[in-house]
């Protein structure tokens, strides 16, 4: 048995292979015709453990979703095919540093979601590769404050861009992420701070062109709506993107394929 993405369960399901949903995992399993029935995995004692390996995917693939919606259209747009597979496997390994049953175990964002530090929307394009200027990023006086600073660069010599490149452009996002642990008496993963989960604070830099002529220094200052809301129980993604344009026909063309998005670093 195995997962596919929406994507591909809806263009070709592999013959003698069937496709069906459970609720709360937001893959779409698919199984050899013969295999075990969706109601036999719901019910059976035997099929136990991966009902509860499925609780937990459906928590990671809830964290991933939740994440690449608080990102921009552009943002978006780097995404690589099956990241979001990826990055649910991503979320899912934090619960394995957790003591407990396979199912149960709590997945704290706030204690281990610096291990996904450096992940890749867009494996083609690596952030670092693409971008070598020097910028600065610290946290402000609260938590969900965060500053980040670019000294002045030359775009000709900071970036490894594509031949047809005219423009860039540097967007940012500093997403919360609730920690989630297992309710005994509900049967479910709850969020510990659901009232700032999915919030998010935003930069963009103005299109800028890519020459030989140094940039203005920039500061941005990411903040999420409700700072007085940020307490514990949570995990602040900052996502980092350069985007490169192409000016054609009075408009800005988004060459995403060649653009670089990554969590560069969770508070």
């Amino acid at each position: 048995m195995k997962t596919l993405s929406k994507e591909s369960v809806t263009t070709n399901v592999p013959k003698g292979y069937r496709a069906y949903k459970i609720k709360g995992v937001d893959h779409t399993i698919v199984a050899k015709k013969g295999g075990p029935s969706a109601k036999q995995i719901k019910s059976k004692r035997s099929y136990q453990e991966l009902r509860n390996n499925q609780k937990e995917f459906g928590v990671a693939s809830m964290m991933s979703k939740v994440l690449r919606q608080s990102l921009s259209e552009c943002m978006s747009e780097i995404c690589e095919s099956y990241v979001s597979g990826k990055l649910t496997a991503e979320f899912r390994n934090l619960a394995k540093l957790e003591e407990g049953k396979t199912g149960t175990r709590p997945m704290r964002l706030s204690k281990h979601g610096h291990l996904l530090s450096g992940f890749e929307f867009n494996t083609g394009a690596p952030y670092k590769k693409i971008f070598d200027a020097k910028y600065f990023v610290k946290s402000g006086s609260r938590k969900g404050h965060v500053i980040i600073h670019f000294p002045a660069f030359i775009p000709e010599k900071a970036f490894s861009r594509p031949d047809d490149a005219t423009n860039f452009k540097i967007n940012a996002r500093l997403v919360a992420l609730s920690d989630f642990t297992f309710n005994a008496e509900e049967k479910t993963y709850q969020p510990k701070n659901e009232d700032v989960h999915g919030m998010f604070g935003s930069y963009e830099s103005p299109m800028l062109p890519l020459l030989k002529i140094p940039t203005e220094p920039m500061t941005a200052q990411l903040s999420l709506p409700n700072p007085s809301q940020v307490k514990g129980g949570i995990g602040l993604f900052l996502v980092m993107a350069i985007s490169f344009y192409r000016y054609e026909k009075g408009r800005f063309i988004h060459l995403a394929k060649d653009s670089g998005m990554q969590i560069h670093e969770v508070y």
